[in-house]
């Protein structure tokens, strides 16, 4: 009995049937294995890939650190040698006094040379105000003795004439 009618024979038996089935199983099987060898390699290369790009990224980063740290270093370095606020306005407040006494003495030692100056101006016109009497008292003098020799001149001539 092998499960076939007599008016439609298919040349399948239950034995052709299981070679058949095992056939197309060890197919499937093999066609899967080497699906899977095909996936592993890729998986594979994926993650050699992978694991090449972490490590360029790791070095990049490692590289920007550094960089970074460089900088950060760069920046504490010269803020260790900047003034600080407080003692900057500090000696502003203090060179501030310091220009304003300064300023403060100029203006009174100004004042003094325009004072001896004006005093000065004063004496050389003092000066030459004296100078200028003089000349008159002497001038007047010599005519006060002119006139006086003239009138004793007269007086001799009219006393011998």
């Amino acid at each position: 009995m092998s499960g076939e009618t007599e008016a439609s024979v298919s040349g399948w038996t239950v034995d052709t049937l299981r070679e058949y089935l095992i056939q197309r199983m060890t197919d499937q099987d093999r066609v899967l294995s080497r699906r899977m060898d095909d996936a592993d390699k890729a998986i594979n290369a994926a993650l050699v890939s992978a694991e090449k790009a972490v490590g360029k990224a790791d070095a990049a980063t490692a590289e920007r650190f550094r960089g970074v740290n460089e900088f950060r270093q760069a920046l504490s370095d010269q803020t260790s040698t900047f003034i600080p606020r407080a003692e900057y306005t500090a000696s502003v407040a203090a060179l501030t006094e310091r220009v304003a006494a300064q300023a403060d003495r100029l203006s009174a030692l100004e004042l003094r040379l325009t004072s001896r100056l004006d005093l000065g101006e004063g004496a050389d016109r003092g000066t030459a105000t004296a100078h200028t009497e003089q000349r008159l008292n002497i001038s007047q003098v010599i005519a006060a003795l002119a006139v006086a020799a003239a009138v004793v001149t007269l007086i001799l001539y009219a006393t011998k004439h």
